[in-house]
């Protein structure tokens, strides 16, 4: 039965979501992860700016694609991390580029 764990990811998933909210993002259905648009510049020098000056790792979404807006940002950590990297992410999105 992997109902905890299914339930766990959700919980994990919407901390995520509800914490981005002045991201664009799409409410993930299916993955760990999720992948919202950069509040400004590219996923490039945002993702540089969150490694570098915050120590959040995030991946930059043209790993995935051609197009470099987005960046992608995995759900399977704790909690407590989880709620650190959305707190980076929200103090960065108000700061621009």
């Amino acid at each position: 039965d992997m109902s905890d764990t299914i339930d766990a990811y959700r919980h994990k998933r919407d901390l995520i979501v509800e914490g981005l909210e002045d991201y664009e993002l799409v409410r993930p259905t299916g993955a760990f992860y999720a992948f919202p648009q950069v509040p400004w510049g590219t996923a490039t020098e945002f993702v540089e700016r969150a490694i570098t000056e915050h120590k959040l790792l995030i991946i930059p979404g043209k790993a995935f694609s051609r197009q470099d807006t987005h960046f992608r940002i995995s759900f399977a950590a704790p909690d407590e991390v989880i709620e650190q990297g959305v707190e980076v992410l929200r103090k960065m999105a108000k700061e621009g580029g």
